[in-house]
C-alpha cells in the first residue's frame, strides 16, 4: 500500500505541473473562446450576449467565412496533390540510392529552415512587377511587354501554390524517406529475385509499409491547409479582401483589426471544428489494416 501511495505521489509530481499550465494556458483560453463566440464583444467594454447570432452570420449564404472555407480547401488540396507524389518520388528515388542523394536530402529540405514570413517575401520578390521580378523578367524575354501581377488579389491563390509545393516538398520528403528506409532490406532481395520490378517493389512493398506515416502525412497537409495563415497575410499586406481570406486571416483581421472579438472568437471555434472533422475524416478514409514487419 506504501509503495502505491509513493507511485502515485511520484506520478502526480511529475504530471502535476504540465497538467496545470496546459489548464491554465490552452483549456481555459479554448473555453473562453467559446464563451465569447456567444457574445457581441469589441474587447474593450462589457460582453453582450446573442447566443447563437455570431455563427448563424458566419453561415449566411454569401458570407466572407464561406469564401474563406473555399480558399482553405483549395490551398489543401490542390498543393497537395502535387507535394504528396513529389514527396513520394524524390524520398523513393534517394531511398534507391541515386548520385547526389545526400545533397538532394539537404536542398529539398532547405526551405524548412527558413520562417514562413521570410519565404513569403522572397516569393513577393520572385512575382515582383519592378525589374527585380525574376518570373516577369522571363516572361519579358519571352517577349511580354506587360508584367503580370502574379500577387493581385484575385491571382494571390493560384500563385501560392507553387511556393507552398517548393516548401513543403522537402519536409515530407524526409517523413517518407525516414519511413523507407526503416524497412528491412531482405523484403526487396526477396522481391528481386522473385523478379519484381522497381514499379512493382514500390507499388507492393514500399507503400502498404509506409501507409501509416503517408497517413500522417495526409493528416498534416489538411491541418496544414486549414490553418494557413502566414503568406496570405504578408503577402496582402496585412489586409486580405474576400478573394483571399482564409479562416485564420478572417479570424484575426476580426479581431485586432475589426474589435469585433465575439464574431472572431465565433470564427476561431468554426476553424476548431473544421480541423477536428478533417483530421476524424482524413484518418477514417486512409485506415486499413496495418502491416507489421
Amino acid at each position: 500500500m506504501k509503495r502505491g501511495r509513493e507511485q502515485k505521489l511520484f506520478i502526480l509530481t511529475f504530471l502535476g505541473p504540465p497538467l496545470a499550465l496546459y489548464a491554465v494556458f490552452v483549456l481555459l483560453p479554448a473555453f473562453n473562446a467559446f464563451r465569447y463566440s456567444l457574445t457581441r464583444w469589441d474587447g474593450l467594454s462589457a460582453p453582450v450576449w446573442i447566443g447563437l447570432s455570431n455563427f448563424h452570420k458566419i453561415l449566411t449564404s454569401g458570407s466572407t467565412f464561406l469564401k474563406a472555407i473555399e480558399h482553405n480547401l483549395f490551398l489543401t488540396f490542390v498543393p497537395g496533390l502535387i507535394i504528396l507524389p513529389l514527396a513520394l518520388f524524390f524520398a523513393y528515388n534517394i531511398h534507391q540510392r541515386v548520385f547526389g542523394a545526400r545533397l538532394f536530402r539537404i536542398t529539398f529540405f532547405f526551405p524548412n529552415v527558413i520562417s514562413s514570413v521570410a519565404i513569403a517575401l522572397l516569393w513577393i520578390l520572385i512575382y515582383s512587377t519592378t525589374n527585380v521580378g525574376l518570373l516577369n523578367n522571363l516572361l519579358k524575354m519571352f517577349g511580354y511587354r506587360h508584367p503580370y501581377a502574379f500577387t493581385a488579389s484575385d491571382h494571390l491563390l493560384w500563385a501560392i501554390v507553387p511556393m507552398i509545393v517548393w516548401t513543403a516538398t522537402g519536409f515530407y520528403m524526409v517523413l517518407f524517406l525516414a519511413s523507407m528506409e526503416n524497412i528491412p532490406e531482405t523484403f526487396y532481395e526477396a522481391a528481386r529475385l522473385d523478379g519484381a520490378t522497381p514499379s512493382h517493389q514500390f507499388w507492393h512493398i514500399t507503400l502498404p509499409l509506409m501507409w501509416d506515416v503517408l497517413t500522417t502525412g495526409v493528416v498534416f497537409l489538411v491541418v496544414g491547409g486549414l490553418k494557413f495563415f502566414d503568406a496570405i497575410w504578408v503577402m496582402e499586406n496585412g489586409h486580405p479582401t474576400p478573394d483571399t481570406h482564409t479562416m485564420a486571416t478572417l479570424m484575426y483581421s476580426e479581431v485586432f483589426q475589426e474589435y469585433n472579438v465575439g464574431y472572431g472568437t465565433a470564427v476561431s471555434v468554426m476553424l476548431f471544428l473544421f480541423v477536428l472533422a478533417a483530421t476524424l475524416i482524413s484518418l477514417r478514409l486512409m485506415r486499413r489494416e496495418r502491416l507489421e514487419y
